[in-house]
């Protein structure tokens, strides 16, 4: 069945609509989606991710790098970064308590990650965020 023609009002003519999601970017999708909702969980990779989506691990790997351009670890790592980061502006949190926060369930392998991440500790960047806000 072709597919339907819309009317484009500014030019006068007719276009193809865009096609539907195709399966592999619905399951990148899913996985991304999951992901944003479990990166707290120390446990969380890619196994536990294929499981979810009923594929393989190497499928999935596969096809989540070729579709959003990362590796699930890389997209997990920048994500629990990024939280923490958010996290560490507001004073009111532990470093200790951002670690597990972000899925760390051991607070010097949060802090050694973040260092290798940013290239500075989190007290670092913390100070770093606390003396640029004080200008």
């Amino acid at each position: 069945m072709p597919a339907l023609r819309q009317h484009h009002p500014r030019r006068g003519r007719a276009r193809r609509a865009a096609p539907p999601p195709s399966a592999t970017s619905l399951l990148v999708a899913k996985a991304v989606a999951y992901l944003q909702a479990n990166y707290t969980d120390p446990q969380l990779n890619v196994a536990q991710l294929a499981r979810y989506t009923y594929t393989s691990r190497e499928h999935l790997s596969r096809v989540f790098k070729e579709k959003s351009g990362t590796s699930f670890s890389e997209l997990l790592l920048k994500t629990r970064m990024e939280k923490a980061c958010e996290m560490l502006a507001d004073i009111h949190y532990k470093s200790y308590d951002i670690a597990y926060y972000v899925g760390y369930d051991n607070p010097k392998n949060f802090s050694r990650a973040f260092k290798a991440y940013y290239g500075q500790s989190p007290s670092e960047y913390r100070k770093s965020r606390l003396d640029g806000a004080a200008l």
